[in-house]
């Protein structure tokens, strides 16, 4: 889809299609790219926006984001066909209706250890009858001029996704995978190895087999995983078979990173012939 088939509404502005979009190419089984972003910094949202990424999830949680740079930041996303999503710094009623209000289409929250906490994030991410979610969607519904077209698709299109970071999780994962409302199952490797006293050893047989078993426990739920990591891209076709569907390919962060050492020793290179 491109562009230019988002600009819908009556300000221009796509009311949620793209959001609608993303879930259905998951159900149908396809699988959906994505990077990060955590730099506060505009442009570099627009740049995201616009790279061609099928969703952008911007990291509140680690990253020094204020509401308003977070608006500013969603309002990068006008006319892309990216969807813009938000990791929130915790599971928190308030703070993921604030990020729906500006715009965010999509919610991960942190550390989701049961599924009392699971469906309290669905509820947040819904109005009522079947959620809990205030009402006062100002920016997201384009300042109420498309308020209908808005209430009747939010519940239905904005992507909800827990992260599985505690190790004691998988006592109850049937039952966490088994909530209604959920579109994928995401996984904190780092955070899950830490719960087992396994610091950062993501390779530690504990900890990959149970990575293993929450991607095969969402799969047979019908739900597609997200490694919460970057994929790399050899990686892809054995991860994208056991499940993980939403992958992240990589960061504003890692681009700076890496664009500028291979540019560094390129150049290098180059220079020492002569």
């Amino acid at each position: 889809m491109s562009e230019e088939s988002f600009l819908g509404g009556s300000g221009g502005r796509p009311i949620l299609e793209r959001a609608l979009r993303l879930k259905e190419k998951l159900k149908s089984g396809g699988h959906v790219i994505g990077a990060w972003l955590s730099v506060t910094d505009p442009t570099v949202a627009e740049i995201m926006a616009h790279a061609g990424f099928d969703y952008v999830l911007i990291e509140t949680e680690h990253s020094p984001w204020s509401l308003d740079k977070l608006q500013t930041a969603v309002m990068a996303f006008n006319g892309s066909a990216t969807v813009p999503m938000a990791r929130v710094p915790w599971n928190d009623q308030v703070v993921i209706k604030q990020y729906l209000d500006l715009g965010i289409e999509g919610i991960l929250a942190p550390m989701v250890r049961t599924p009392e906490e699971a469906a309290a994030l669905v509820a947040a991410c819904r109005y009522p009858p079947v959620g809990r979610r205030g009402f006062g969607p100002r920016r997201a519904s384009n300042f109420y001029k498309d308020i209908d077209t808005y209430m009747a698709r939010a519940n239905d299109a904005i992507f909800v996704m827990p992260q599985i970071e505690d190790i004691a999780t998988l006592e109850r994962l049937d039952e966490l995978v088994a909530v209604p409302g959920l579109d994928a199952i995401c996984i904190g490797p780092n955070d899950l190895s830490g719960t087992a006293g396994l610091l950062r050893q993501t390779q530690h047989p504990t900890i990959k087999a149970a990575l293993d078993r929450i991607i095969a426990t969402a799969a047979a739920a019908g739900l597609p995983a997200c490694l919460g990591v970057n994929t790399p891209p050899e990686r892809q076709v054995e991860l994208c078979r056991q499940g993980v569907r939403v992958l992240l390919a990589t960061s504003d962060l890692d681009l700076l990173i890496r664009g500028a050492a291979n540019a560094i020793a390129a150049c290098r290179e180059q220079s020492q012939r002569v």
